[in-house]
């Protein structure tokens, strides 16, 4: 738990209440409290990382890539799945490759901005219009993101997705209902699951930093209010996100639905875990307790590396 990135808070806080979950009659606890100066080493004879990292260096790929070197089974997706995730823009064109919808977008990388920014207004204008989103490429919880309603906006809102990336990205402004869809493993089989969704409604401008961790800021409506049609098309989408990118263990994949068109935002492949995240509210509402679901979610890591060692003709410890 901890780590360098913006999302040091929220990841302490998950941290702690998994390790307040955890059943010490089933489990050796040992909290690894990572500084945000990012030095730090897991102890010797570790049996199963429970990653509660959120952001860059703890969501994509940095800490599974170390955890795979040191053969430590982990939770949560892997290397490959974990980068695509974090990255908003190659998750994208992956979904686009593949026929998920997302909403349209522009990307403009650090070295690109001086030679696109003359034209970057028009541009805007012809493919997506205002209002429009800024956002970093590779952040999570709403960090560094903007509505922009004007054109006079667009700087303040690209210098502070700037000042977190040196990729962001600009893209279309949604109306409609804002959804959440959690999915979880099954043991064994290893089969995704979506869980009920999650309908979103913020008392905010929009769903962000504040209105995620302030008690109150949004409301948040669990199972969602649509029709089972609906409901069904945006699970389904979800799945295929998670598919399409390789996700193991358990994922959350952010969505907006209009009438009938489904949109895919992301997918968070380390969901928060804090009092008020999203993942335990649809884990509830399937029947699991927090408890339940962390006991899954290291059930989940102990199977897939056992497979893994099967596979390759070695031993499971433990």
């Amino acid at each position: 738990m901890g780590g360098p990135s913006p999302e040091h808070e929220v990841s302490m806080a998950s941290g702690r209440r998994v390790v307040a979950a955890m059943d010490r009659g089933r489990y050796d606890v040992i909290p690894l409290e990572v500084p945000r100066t990012g030095a730090w080493f897991p102890p010797s004879g570790l049996a199963v990382a429970f990653i509660a990292m959120h952001g860059p260096f703890g969501e994509d790929g940095t800490i599974q890539g170390m955890l795979e070197f040191a053969g430590i089974p982990y939770t949560g997706s892997g290397v490959l799945a974990s980068a695509l995730g974090m990255d908003k823009r190659r998750s994208r064109q992956l979904f686009g490759f593949n026929g998920i919808p997302t909403p349209a977008y522009l990307t403009i990388t650090r070295t690109e901005f001086p030679d696109r920014e003359p034209s970057l207004v028009d541009d805007i204008r012809k493919t997506l219009g205002f209002p429009c989103v800024v956002k970093p490429n590779a952040q999570g919880s709403s960090i560094g993101v903007s509505i922009v309603t004007d054109s006079e906006r667009l700087g303040p809102a690209l210098d502070l997705a700037l000042g977190l990336d040196d990729t962001i990205l600009i893209e279309e402004h949604l109306t409609g209902a804002e959804l959440t869809c959690a999915i979880l493993d099954e043991v064994g089989s290893g089969a995704p699951a979506a869980l009920p969704l999650i309908e979103i409604v913020p008392r905010r401008e929009f769903f962000n930093y504040e209105a995620k961790y302030t008690p109150g800021a949004a409301e948040e409506i669990c199972p969602a209010r649509l029709s089972a049609e609906a409901a069904e098309r945006a699970q389904h989408a979800a799945l295929r996100a998670y598919h399409t990118l390789g996700c193991a263990g358990c994922a959350r994949v952010d969505l907006f639905i209009r009438e009938a068109d489904v949109a895919v935002l992301e997918v968070n492949t380390i969901p928060g875990l804090t009092e008020g995240s999203l993942l335990p509210l649809a884990a509830r509402a399937a029947g699991l307790d927090f408890a339940a679901l962390i006991d899954r979610m290291i059930d989940l890591a102990v199977g897939r590396a056992r497979r893994v060692r099967e596979r390759a003709g070695g031993v499971m410890p433990g």
